[in-house]
């Protein structure tokens, strides 16, 4: 009767994982298009956490018990929020972070009022200068470069070719060269009016909602 009951019990925790690798990519999609989001997951996490390490009644809510990654993942976080209580722990974490390539920097808000208000906020912050504006600049950075890498494969599967073959000078410069009068192009539009400045980046780097390399995010926003 036990055997049964293991085979019901592991079946049922297989078809749970199947749910959650299907769901998670959709949820993190939402996070993704709206910034409220990425917010209240991020506090839910925080509060969370210094719900069970504050409490009075400890040996109930232990907090060397929660499974820190976890809790993470059922959030739908993209990275995790810098905080002291997970300061000496981030190396024992089982949590799947977004991709380098995923600019967390430019998730937005939905709301044009706050977001237009954030953008303000952050110019001025970045203006600034110091050590979270050069990392911020240098993960926007990373982040379109893996993101054309990622386009130029796509591209190279449509068109017949082994994405991982390493092509020619002359190959490169013929793809350089496109991209130099697609830019021209596009700038050409854009300075003529026949474009807008989003329609613009959009066409340039794929990016639907715009955000200019200046109109940056920081961590603290979300934490």
């Amino acid at each position: 009767m036990s055997v049964v009951t293991d085979n019901i019990t592991k079946d049922k925790q297989e078809e749970n994982k199947e749910t959650i690798q299907n769901v998670l990519p959709k949820i993190r999609q939402f996070v993704l298009e709206d910034r409220d989001l990425l917010e209240k997951g991020t506090k839910a996490y925080t509060s969370y956490i210094r719900a069970y390490k504050e409490h009075q009644c400890a040996f109930i809510f232990r907090f060397s018990s929660l499974d820190l990654g976890l809790l993470a993942t059922s959030f739908s976080l993209l990275r995790l929020p810098k905080m002291p209580e997970l300061r000496d722990k981030l190396d024992k974490i089982n949590f799947q972070p977004a991709g380098p390539e995923i600019d967390i920097h430019a998730v937005q808000y939905k709301d044009k009022v706050r977001e237009k208000a954030r953008q303000k906020r952050l110019a001025a912050e970045l203006a600034a200068g110091g050590k979270n504006a050069k990392q911020i600049k240098a993960e926007q950075r990373l982040a379109k470069k893996l993101q054309k890498e990622k386009e130029r494969r796509q591209e190279a599967i449509v068109k017949g070719r082994n994405p991982d073959k390493k092509r020619g000078r002359q190959a490169q410069m013929f793809d350089e060269w496109d991209e130099l009068a697609k830019e021209e192009r596009l700038h050409k539009k854009l300075k003529q009016g026949k474009i807008t400045k989003e329609k613009y980046r959009e066409l340039m780097y794929g990016d639907k909602k715009g955000c200019d390399s200046d109109d940056v995010m920081t961590d603290s926003d979300v934490e």
